[in-house]
């Protein structure tokens, strides 16, 4: 009989310890931490000019040392960071994306670079030099 106890006991005590080392929940989030990318040297010299953009708007790029800006007419620059050759992000969540060398540019969510424009959400803009 206690015999029969124990192996119960210990059954119980198994069983247990298996719930408490289940699976992560299916609605759990993963938070990844911003990717720093180097840019290397000579390779913003591409991308630092000024375009129209197809909604007739006209955007500067410019770099001080290692800190990259952008500028809308009529606006203050705006921080740009890198995250991949010829990508940059803003803080609020525009996307840059230079291509040919700096002869084509594509901005997404330009409505949060653009603010106070009253732009819906995920507007593109795009340029050619």
């Amino acid at each position: 009989m206690k015999t029969l106890l124990a192996m119960a006991a210990c059954a119980a005590a198994l069983l247990g310890a298996s719930c408490a080392y289940a699976e992560p929940q299916a609605d759990s989030v993963q938070i990844k931490a911003p990717v720093k990318v180097a840019v290397e040297p000579g390779e913003f010299d591409d991308y630092a000019y000024s375009y129209d953009l197809s909604n007739g708007e006209r955007i500067a790029f410019s770099r001080r040392g290692q800190h990259y800006f952008a500028r809308l007419d009529g606006q203050a620059k705006t921080a740009l960071h890198p995250r991949g050759e010829g990508v940059f992000v803003t803080d609020t969540g525009a996307r840059v994306e230079f291509a040919d060398q700096g002869a084509t540019l594509v901005i997404r969510n330009y409505e949060r670079l653009a603010i106070g424009a009253g732009l819906p959400e995920n507007t593109v803009m795009m340029a050619q030099r």
